[in-house]
């Protein structure tokens, strides 16, 4: 009979004695384990860096010409639009998710009737509509953009400077609960090529005594608000209308509050906390 075939388990390569020394073919010396399994180490990390090389744009991506918009506006601006074009690069189709505005006076739309899968080298424009309403001052909006797979979001900027032509400071005044019922003073300013004049003042709580001074006819303002109290708390509006041609200008309004003093770092209340 022929020599016995040897079983599978023993046809295998048996690693520990290969692992041990390594054959050599050029009559050197055989490496020993360590030295086997340092290379094998240091190949998978080349190989990682080979693929982690690998050229982005195999993957699909929006790339805009601008993800941030700057806008001074005139003062009688109501409705606005902001474009922020992008094209497809890369070697896939890219498919937007979910796009969206955090914000009830701003909407998203995108072109192509709201066109969500992009494929490559195709073009297309996100587009914000504002509606301002009295919003005045510098504000700053998002559209936030999510994609399927594993791509990060993306954000697109709107900053507005919207002319303040009657603004007044600070927002609010504040009077601790128990505390000093003292007089404090609301600055309003005119920012206009022209003067504009105050010609009405109320206020919702009668708690709260006020008076209007002309600093500066048509051009400063202070209004002076004393409380008859501070016993308990209280809250109060303070409107002025004016003569001002622009409607969302024609008013402005400021708050008056008596509210429970502020914790120090002990947990007391801090004194003329305000």
């Amino acid at each position: 009979m022929g020599p016995r075939l040897r079983g599978w388990k023993e046809s295998l390569p048996r690693w520990p004695e290969m692992a041990g020394r390594e054959l050599d073919h050029h009559g050197g010396v055989g490496k020993s384990r360590q030295e086997v399994m340092k290379n094998l180490r240091l190949l998978h990390v080349l190989g990682l860096g080979i693929a982690l090389a690998a050229p982005s744009t195999v993957l699909g991506q929006l790339v805009f010409e601008k993800s941030e918009i700057l806008m001074k506006l005139p003062p009688d601006q109501d409705r606005l639009s902001v474009e922020f074009p992008f094209t497809v690069k890369g070697e896939i189709p890219v498919t937007i998710k979910e796009y969206k505005a955090a914000c009830s006076c701003l909407s998203a739309e995108i072109s192509e009737n709201g066109k969500l899968t992009w494929k490559p080298g195709e073009k297309g424009v996100v587009r914000g509509n504002f509606k301002l309403g009295t919003i005045k001052g510098k504000i700053e909006k998002k559209i936030v953009l999510n994609f399927d797979g594993d791509v990060a979001p993306l954000v697109l900027t709107t900053k507005l400077n919207i002319p303040h032509l009657f603004a007044i400071e600070p927002p609010t005044l504040f009077w601790d609960l128990g505390g000093e019922a003292k007089s404090q003073k609301f600055k309003v300013k005119v920012n206009h090529d022209a003067p504009i004049r105050v010609t009405d003042i109320s206020c919702t709580n009668e708690q709260f005594r006020y008076e209007l001074k002309e600093v500066k006819p048509g051009w400063e303002y202070e209004v002076v608000v004393t409380p008859l109290h501070v016993r308990e708390r209280a809250f109060g509006l303070l409107r002025l209308r004016n003569d001002c041609k622009f409607k969302k200008h024609a008013s402005a309004q400021a708050f008056m509050v008596v509210r429970v003093p502020k914790a120090g770092p002990g947990g007391e209340p801090t004194p003329g906390a305000r």
